[in-house]
């Protein structure tokens, strides 16, 4: 290396140009998590263990971190975590790990903010797989307050223990500016050469809750949490170690929903976790976990998203039981493909359950607005005619797949924050309805568009065809007094690969 340094030096000096110079960085894989309204945990390694932070660059508030319990075994280390608390809330801090660059964390956003999520699993490291860095860069550009990792981080299991360092170096191009919020998967832990220890030990989670039957490898809890962010409760759910892991989240989960369904400051309930309870991809969905979360929905008109990986591919449904279902296997990883004509394992045509599924890496952005959760897929990179093929084209940073989720209360008013013409649905009245509905929507295009009515089931029990009547805002009348019975149904506009939901109520 000084040999190399020395000739460089020297033809430099000829050419009479500057020799760029890299310092030895003090620390890397830099990530942090929210852990309350006032308190987030800085996790890296190097060994350096100062920290500064403050509210601008010049900082004035310094800590020292502390060795993680657990302590990761991927590399010698050291392993750095220094939790912070006593912050104000819902504010931007700026930091510097080491000595190192200038970068921001921010407490939970308050209620009332709007603010932007990612979604990703299924992501491994640039080592292994060449798509990983792409759908990091991705994210980092969409500037998101958090992410929520679905599960199968690293597959140091499969390609060995540098993969897991080298993912969480891969993360950095969004994870030292944007709280990372994983559930584990089943590389984390359901196979040799590696355990949950490794993760564990990266991760200081909010309100962390230990699931029965887990290994025993693993130690310490941290299999499950949740948290309450700007009128959001997030809720991820544990891998089925047992028969008992899911029935025991089944109970506690049931009681925090019950919480926030009674919490006026809670517009919506989110679920995240790895496997799928709906699926038509390589990995059908659990049937167990599919009737927990559906008797949620059912009792809990909040409960309107779940996400999870497992599957390579990204697939939404239509809301079951009051919950939209989206697989986001796309981070990065080789896509899970059937052979022959028909790639995916549930089989061709789509269940009818299915809204939209594609073969194609990127990630889910979702911006969250005290009215609507609002979702675009983002095309990442292209596939190849290997293990990665696509069954749709799209540019990278282009949206192949859009919704949008209102805040299931009476709407007699437009949501706030419309810029453009979007597809949405603006007002329904009356709700609840006795006879017919009078429907407010807004249209992107002038593609074709419907209006379908779907019971908590997910089942079309009344469409509309609305045609083609060109982008701005319009009116529809619904008939639902002959052959609907009363209770609750879905709403369900689409048009052109976007659409938007909202729950009505019938009586008699």
């Amino acid at each position: 290396m000084q040999f190399l340094r020395s000739h460089l030096l020297l033809a430099a000096v000829a050419l009479s140009v500057p020799i760029p110079f890299t310092p030895a960085l003090a620390a890397d894989e830099i990530h942090w998590t929210m852990t309350g309204p006032t308190s987030v945990t800085l996790e890296w390694r190097g060994s350096n263990g100062s920290l500064r932070y403050g509210l601008n660059s010049s900082y004035g508030l310094a800590t020292t971190a502390v060795t993680p319990s657990p302590l990761p075994y991927s590399s010698s280390g050291p392993f750095c975590e220094a939790r912070l608390t006593g912050l104000l809330p819902n504010t931007v801090y700026h930091y510097s790990v080491a000595g190192g660059p200038d970068h921001l964390f921010r407490t939970m956003p308050a209620v009332g903010m709007t603010f932007v999520v990612y979604v990703e699993g299924d992501i491994g490291d640039t080592s292994n797989y060449s798509r990983v860095g792409p759908v990091q860069s991705l994210i980092a550009h969409g500037g998101p307050t958090l992410v929520l990792g679905v599960g199968d981080l690293t597959y140091g299991n499969a390609n060995g223990q540098a993969a897991v360092d080298n993912h969480f170096n891969n993360v950095m191009d969004w994870a030292v500016d944007a709280a990372y919020m994983p559930a584990w998967g089943n590389h984390e832990w359901d196979s040799s050469g590696d355990n949950l220890k490794n993760y564990k030990g990266r991760f200081d989670f909010p309100n962390p809750q230990t699931s029965p039957g887990a290994p025993t490898a693993g130690c310490c809890g941290e299999d499950w949490y949740w948290f309450d962010c700007g009128g959001v409760r997030f809720i991820s759910y544990p891998e089925p170690y047992t028969d008992a892991s899911w029935s025991d989240w089944r109970t506690k989960a049931g009681a925090l929903m019950d919480a926030a369904q009674a919490d006026l400051s809670i517009a919506f309930i989110v679920t995240y976790g790895h496997r799928p309870a709906y699926s038509s991809g390589w990995h059908p969905g659990d049937a167990t976990l599919a009737g927990y979360m559906d008797a949620l929905g059912s009792a809990h008109s909040k409960y309107v998203l779940n996400l999870n990986g497992h599957s390579h591919n990204y697939e939404r449904t239509y809301p079951r039981h009051g919950v939209t279902h989206i697989t986001v296997g796309t981070g990065g990883s080789s896509l899970e493909e059937a052979s022959g004509s028909c790639l995916y394992a549930g089989g061709c045509p789509p269940p009818s359950w299915c809204a939209f599924r594609a073969f194609h890496h990127g990630a889910l952005r979702l911006t969250i607005t005290p009215t609507s959760i609002r979702g675009s897929m983002i095309c990442g990179p292209a596939g190849d005619s290997g293990a990665s093929k696509n069954d749709i084209t799209c540019n990278s940073g282009d949206v192949f797949d859009s919704f949008q989720i209102n805040a299931p209360i009476p709407v007699d008013v437009a949501p706030e924050g419309r810029v453009g013409a979007v597809t949405m649905l603006e007002k329904v009245v009356p709700n609840p309805a006795t006879g017919s509905l009078k429907v407010s929507y807004s249209l992107s295009s002038s593609a074709p568009a419907r209006l379908d009515v779907l019971d908590v089931a997910g089942r079309r029990v009344l469409a509309r065809d609305l045609g083609t009547q060109g982008p701005g805002l319009h009116e529809a009348r619904l008939e639902t007094s002959t052959g609907l019975a009363p209770g609750v149904y879905w709403l369900h506009l689409s048009q052109g690969g976007r659409d938007a939901s909202l729950r009505v109520v019938l009586m008699r």
